[in-house]
């Protein structure tokens, strides 16, 4: 049924574990896993084009690819097929333009715990991926494993 699993991860420990629950599913399911990783360049697109930008975007494309490792290494461990992808954009259309294009029967990622004022002003990429997706969405709560 989840042949191809979709895990999105931002190098954080809640995302470390979103991972490691598509990874199960993936395992389970005799399924391929992506991971992907969307540096979020919209936030600098309005700053002057120089050479901190630059230094800003290899910078964020570089966390995206070590998460990414981090990924790679525990599904070789659990034996899963797997690749990566890295991105960039808005996390929240990145990730469900992906799933859309590449075909993905399921999108696993972690329920950032935001609420109020901070959630309202900020948004979140796992409500909008939730909201917006016409691909089933597997969110992980925080702490949970």
């Amino acid at each position: 049924m989840f042949e191809k699993i979709l895990v999105a991860t931002d190098g954080s420990e809640h995302g470390y574990r979103a991972a490691k629950v598509a990874l199960e599913l993936g395992r389970i399911s005799s399924g391929k896993v992506t991971a992907i990783y969307v540096a979020d360049t919209n936030r600098t697109s309005h700053l002057p084009d120089d050479m901190l930008l630059f230094s800003i975007r290899e910078l964020l494309l570089k966390e995206g690819q070590e998460a990414l490792k981090q990924v790679e290494a525990l599904a070789k461990d659990m034996g899963v097929v797997f690749e990566s992808v890295v991105m960039e954009g808005n996390p929240g259309s990145e990730i469900i333009s992906y799933a859309q294009s590449a075909s993905m029967d399921i999108i696993v990622l972690g329920a950032v715990g935001r609420t109020g004022l901070d959630k309202f002003l900020l948004g979140s990429v796992a409500e909008k991926v939730v909201r917006n997706s016409k691909i089933p969405v597997l969110t992980i709560p925080r702490g949970q494993t």
